[in-house]
């Protein structure tokens, strides 16, 4: 390779990290030409356990859960569930996204869908001055904390809705440009598998809830 061609090389190189914030398109394609799948499952796999400690926080672990089946499901359900977001998420997007007059396939939606996990990953960061801060009470549902430790909660809560908001725009952006779709068609393309899970969801534990209540 000569001396002009490595130099062209390292300038086309991109830190995804960085550039996903406010490059989304020409990131996933970057990730898309250049990165293998097994780059984008170390993404879903990392962003899946802080997923699920999301979902121990709004759910009184303390008492629902005891610390064994904490474990369990943050070490062997967590991946799995992943994995499965991860397929039905991309599958879903490649379908809908065809309505839309995409071209995108599975393998470039599941390249998207990963790339979405880093910022999810960056705002799960947030966790270890929680941890520090907060300590058990992000377990707990009926505990008051005050002072500093109330202030840096709601800190923590801005932190995670702006990054919520972000990171449902670059999964808008980066979707459509697996699909080579304008924004707007992009947006249709995630918010449908989105409200057809849910769908399925409420059909599937609707009749459950009957039987409780």
């Amino acid at each position: 390779m000569s001396e002009g061609n490595e130099i062209l090389d390292k300038k086309e190189q991109r830190n995804l990290w960085k550039s996903i914030w406010l490059e989304p398109r020409e990131t996933v394609r970057y990730a898309i030409d250049h990165k293998t799948m097994k780059y984008a499952l170390m993404l879903v796999l990392i962003a899946s356990l802080f997923d699920v400690l999301n979902v121990m926080t709004q759910n009184n672990l303390d008492t629902t859960i005891p610390a064994s089946g904490f474990i369990i499901w943050l070490i062997v359900l967590s991946p799995v569930l992943g994995l499965i977001g991860w397929w039905i998420g991309a599958g879903l997007a490649t379908m809908v996204g065809t309505w839309f007059g995409g071209t995108g396939t599975f393998a470039e939606l599941k390249m998207a869908y990963a790339l979405s996990c880093i910022p999810v990953i960056i705002g799960g960061l947030i966790w270890i001055p929680d941890l520090l801060i907060l300590g058990k009470s992000l377990f707990l549902e009926d505990i008051s904390v005050s002072g500093w430790r109330l202030i840096w909660q709601f800190f923590s809560g801005f932190i995670g809705i702006v990054i919520g908001i972000w990171s449902f725009i670059i999964t808008v952006m980066i979707v459509a440009e697996a699909h080579r779709i304008s924004g707007w068609r992009g947006f249709w393309t995630v918010v449908i598998p989105s409200a057809l899970i849910v769908i399925v969801v409420l059909i599937f534990f609707l009749p459950f809830l009957f039987l409780l209540f």
